[in-house]
């Protein structure tokens, strides 16, 4: 969901610098540089699995099934053709994913560096319990595929997620799936080099 991505997209920054902070913390240690490899190495990966996960399928979601996407908040992402305004929603959208893990990234390894670690895991576990509370609120909006009329007009006509309407179960699944993937591999990635560190 549009609500989700964005934020996920600075969870997961924090979070790759908070496994990684025993690493991050020795090689700033031992250098001279204000910004040495390391820190590189992780600005890569938080933008990459922005960019490369976060954002194609919060874009194949939103293109497949925008009601659902952005929570049936606006009708406008349903038409998105020929009028400019809704166009340039889509990249938009895919920018400020890519913005919040650069925030993310920039925010937390400045705590990490200058000795304000403390405030590394609470705010990004902050930032998920307002994303889950949001979510929540929106009730029962996650549990229902249709447009944006549907729900606010007939929500009777509407299909349950886990009911597989327009294949949007396999659709969300296959997100999951790569997500799921793909964060594991980076966890355990920078889980393992900081042992070796």
């Amino acid at each position: 969901m549009v609500q989700i991505d964005i934020p996920a997209a600075f969870i997961a920054s924090q979070f790759f610098l908070d496994i990684g902070r025993r690493a991050i913390k020795r090689e700033t240690e031992n250098s001279t540089d204000k910004y040495p490899a390391i820190y590189y190495r992780f600005l890569f990966r938080s933008v990459f699995f922005a960019s490369f996960v976060i954002a194609p399928a919060g874009i194949y979601l939103l293109v497949g099934w925008p009601g659902w996407e952005q929570m049936y908040w606006t009708e406008r992402v349903e038409k998105p053709l020929f009028h400019l305004y809704n166009a340039m929603l889509y990249p938009l959208f895919i920018m400020a994913i890519v913005l919040g893990a650069y925030i993310g990234h920039v925010v937390g390894y400045r705590w990490l560096v200058t000795g304000r670690e403390k405030y590394l895991r609470p705010a990004y576990i902050s930032v998920l319990a307002a994303v889950i509370i949001l979510v929540l609120f929106n009730y029962p909006a996650f549990t229902l595929v249709g447009t944006y009329h549907q729900y606010h007009n007939d929500r009777g006509s509407m299909d349950m997620a886990w009911n597989n309407p327009h294949d949007f179960g396999k659709g969300w699944l296959i997100v999951m799936v790569y997500f799921a993937l793909v964060f594991m591999y980076l966890f355990l990635r920078i889980r393992k080099e900081g042992r070796n560190h």
